[in-house]
């Protein structure tokens, strides 16, 4: 995993955000507030910048009563500054993601949904599926972990919270090996 240090991030018609715009400080940030003051928008709205919808749901994404959104991240990696930028579309029935694009030190690629993902995953060195559908357990689990899911894991079996903890982190693959090694 490559170090990630968050810029910008600016919303519009995601969650509870008409409209938002955060400048983050450089070191470890804490969201702090009230039930339902806007604290998981934001971690859903980058995990949507940097994955896409994975298993999230469009129509919890996408504000209520809005036809568009859009998620645009600033974030750095080494020495290069990128922007990702993702929206949702609504249809008739539905919700979809519509294109998007990545900028690196300036310079703008459109792509599709699954396009940007790959990229992405490329970029932060996280070794995850890039299917469309597939969550990123790493951000879930070791950025962002929402309450429910973490007092469902707090709540399994000592083998199997560790297990879960070894596919979050991506080190399964050591028990595999230490197993096969016996």
């Amino acid at each position: 995993m490559s170090r990630v240090l968050l810029k910008s991030l600016r919303l519009k018609n995601i969650r509870s955000y008409k409209h938002g715009e955060i400048e983050f400080p450089r070191g470890i940030i804490l969201f702090e507030g009230d039930v339902g003051s806007g604290k998981s928008s934001i971690l859903y709205a980058i995990e949507f910048a940097l994955f896409g919808l994975g298993d999230m749901r469009a129509d919890s994404l996408l504000r209520m009563g809005e036809d568009k959104g859009e998620v645009e991240l600033e974030f750095k990696v080494g020495k290069n500054l990128y922007k990702v930028k993702r929206s949702l579309i609504r249809r008739k029935d539905s919700i979809s993601q519509g294109k998007g694009y990545l900028e690196c030190n300036g310079t703008r690629e459109v792509l599709s949904p699954t396009e940007l993902k790959e990229r992405i995953l490329q970029i932060l060195n996280f070794k995850e599926s890039p299917r469309p559908r597939a969550s990123s357990v790493i951000f879930r689990y070791a950025v962002f972990t929402p309450q429910e899911e973490m007092k469902a894991i707090l709540n399994l079996k000592p083998e199997d919270r560790l297990q879960t903890l070894r596919r979050a982190f991506g080190i399964e693959e050591y028990k595999l090996a230490k197993d096969n090694l016996r």
